[in-house]
């Protein structure tokens, strides 16, 4: 595990290491490495290195040096991340960052220096749709390989309304860009479904006491509870509602498909329809041989959500460097724009803001017995 301290050495070292004409670039992992979000930035590190070593055995790169930065998903912290991999010229791509708070962030950087960032997981509409405003002023350097939120919201009011006949709500969001993003557009799209919205809640990152939502949520008496945020307060808050005598539905997205999000909710979790961007890796075929390396590779680890998309989002910076013949970032940047690859995420392809071309959404259904997440549409 690389931390931060590491990276600042090794950004230090870049030029030295450039005069000696060691031909090695270096490929960026920007993730949280430490805090509650640690797991996760530590299954895509994983799912990099393998990309690594298999493009490696295909032949035609340079030696590829993964230099991993701990963002602490810390927007502040990110932009540090990404203001010492801009100075660093043998930095020729970034995967990350994980959360959409600090993908927003350290992009506006990237953007100024031409460096592609290919994040496996920040999934908030305002990433990607933020290159389109007058003051963006560099160049649109933001790649996305899961659905925006805006997707993801659609989907899972229209599961809601239709499949399981839910219309009245109260949501609930943890202030971030992804968690305030995605309930949004939850929101957006229930009302154009004949749905109601009788409370819209906030929470924070970290809080432990959520006795004044879980009072509004039964004021309310909603039908269900759509929750925007990370798995941890997910789990918490359902866990706490149930507790209180909530028996309506529990509806979340994404970054609640976690397994420590049954630590957090115990069996007050089981149930809750979680909508996730793709399908997941346990679930996807194609993405077998991949579960099976991994698990071999990494003692027995089983891959988290985000940790398949880490090592296309490698393979598509290694693909571009090898066709672009250089590690110049500009070329590195025009030749991931026109990727496309086939990936066990099936082809990919990105629109003119780098938002995936592949719009496949899945709900899933907590299983508190078995610790998992079903797919159940």
């Amino acid at each position: 595990m690389v931390r931060r301290s590491l990276l600042a050495a090794a950004l230090a070292l870049s030029c030295a290491c450039s005069r000696e004409g060691s031909g090695t670039v270096r490929l960026l992992v920007a993730v949280p490495m430490t805090g509650d979000m640690a797991a996760s930035g530590q299954g895509v590190e994983r799912g990099v290195r393998m990309a690594v070593e298999d493009e490696t055995e295909l032949g035609g790169l340079p030696k590829i040096e993964v230099v991993v930065a701990d963002d602490r998903s810390d927007p502040f912290e990110a932009a540090a991340v990404a203001r010492r991999a801009v100075d660093d010229p043998l930095v020729f791509a970034v995967i990350g960052h994980l959360t959409s708070g600090c993908a927003i962030e350290a992009s506006r950087i990237y953007s100024q220096a031409a460096l592609a960032m290919i994040t496996p997981s920040a999934t908030a509409t305002a990433l990607t749709t933020q290159q389109e405003r007058p003051d963006w002023g560099g160049e649109r350097v933001v790649f996305r390989l899961p659905p925006s939120d805006a997707m993801q919201g659609e989907f899972a009011a229209d599961y809601a309304v239709k499949r399981l006949s839910l219309k009245r709500f109260v949501l609930v969001h943890d202030r971030t860009p992804y968690g305030l993003g995605l309930a949004e557009s939850f929101r957006g799209a229930l009302e154009r479904k004949g749905g109601v919205v009788s409370g819209f809640e906030a929470v924070s990152l970290g809080d432990k006491d959520f006795a004044p939502v879980v009072k509004a949520i039964m004021a309310a008496r909603p039908e269900a509870v759509f929750y925007g945020g990370i798995y941890m307060e997910a789990g918490l808050l359902i866990k706490q509602a149930r507790a209180a005598g909530y028996q309506g539905a529990f509806l979340s997205g994404d970054a609640t498909k976690n397994r420590d999000f049954f630590e957090a909710a115990g069996a007050a979790g089981d149930g809750a329809y979680v909508s996730i961007g793709g399908v997941p890796v346990e679930s996807l075929p194609s993405a077998a041989d991949f579960v099976e390396r991994y698990q071999k590779r990494w003692a027995g680890a089983v891959p988290r959500a985000y940790d398949h998309y880490g090592y296309e989002a490698a393979r598509v910076a290694l693909v571009a460097l090898r066709r672009a013949g250089s590690p110049d970032r500009k070329k590195v940047l025009e030749a991931v724009r026109n990727t496309n690859m086939r990936a066990m995420v099936g082809d990919i392809a990105f629109d003119s803001k780098g938002d995936t071309l592949r719009g496949i959404v899945t709900m899933t259904k907590a299983d508190f017995a078995h610790k998992k997440f079903e797919v159940i549409y």
